[in-house]
């Protein structure tokens, strides 16, 4: 392949649901020069990023739970740069995603040539523009998720970004603190439902989710912001810092 690549220590991630489609874009861009990591969807993105760092990245719009289009409008609004990479050719989708935040918009199947020097060129301009680059703080502000959630365990609270707190009873405030000691990272709900102490997988499970749920609904009536755990499929659950 004859391609220049750009400075090996720039990072470009793919979020792309299709695994065939991931891995195939990934291993062209590897081959191309580029520090590459995928995604299959945001809340894995999210996850990823709060132990990689990213440059740019490529996102596919129609991607489970979390849309293409949000996911493009907060990277946007962090300034790292974004380009679409979707099987929505038509001229509304293209336009939602330019207007999301989108340096560059290319159909499936795309060219990969192409593709690769479209983020070059992206790579280039941001290499000339430091302050573009973002920054461990700045990577911890695309999750979006404030750093002042904490547990007060004498009161039993969860207390949020704005200081207000949500009153827990004991078996919440058990499932919050096996979330939140796990420092950003995936626990199973069978890891969630051992360390709770149920004696049943399935009641526990149903225990977990229930438990959950009502957290997610109290802290949304009480402290205006949205929980910020987030379910990984056929992984478990994850609290992001």
């Amino acid at each position: 392949m004859a391609l220049i690549p750009p400075t090996p220590a720039l990072t470009v991630t793919v979020v792309e649901d299709d695994e065939d489609t991931r891995v195939n874009v990934c291993s062209f861009l590897q081959k191309a020069g580029l520090r590459v990591w995928g995604a299959e969807s945001a809340e894995h993105f999210y996850v990823r990023l709060l132990q990689e760092k990213t440059d740019l990245v490529v996102v596919d719009l129609g991607l489970p739970g979390q849309d293409g289009l949000n996911l493009i409008r907060i990277l946007s609004e962090q300034n790292v740069p974004v380009i679409a990479l979707t099987g929505r050719g038509d001229s509304v989708s293209r336009i939602q995603g330019l207007n999301a935040g989108a340096l560059q918009y290319f159909v499936k199947p795309a060219d990969m040539n192409e593709l690769f020097a479209g983020i070059r060129s992206q790579l280039r301009y941001m290499k000339s523009h430091v302050s573009a680059i973002p920054t461990r703080e700045s990577e911890n502000r695309l999750a979006q998720v404030p750093m002042a959630w904490r547990l007060d365990r004498h009161a039993s609270q969860l207390i949020g970004p704005d200081q207000s707190a949500v009153r827990l009873t004991g078996s919440e405030f058990e499932l919050m603190h096996c979330l939140m000691s796990a420092g950003g990272a995936i626990v199973s709900k069978s890891e969630l439902v051992r360390q709770m102490g149920y004696t049943d997988d399935e009641d526990g499970i149903h225990g977990v989710e229930s438990h959950l749920a009502r957290v997610r609904r109290k802290t949304l009536l009480e402290t205006g912001s949205a929980l910020p755990v987030r379910a990984i499929f056929g992984k478990g659950l994850v609290f992001l810092h």
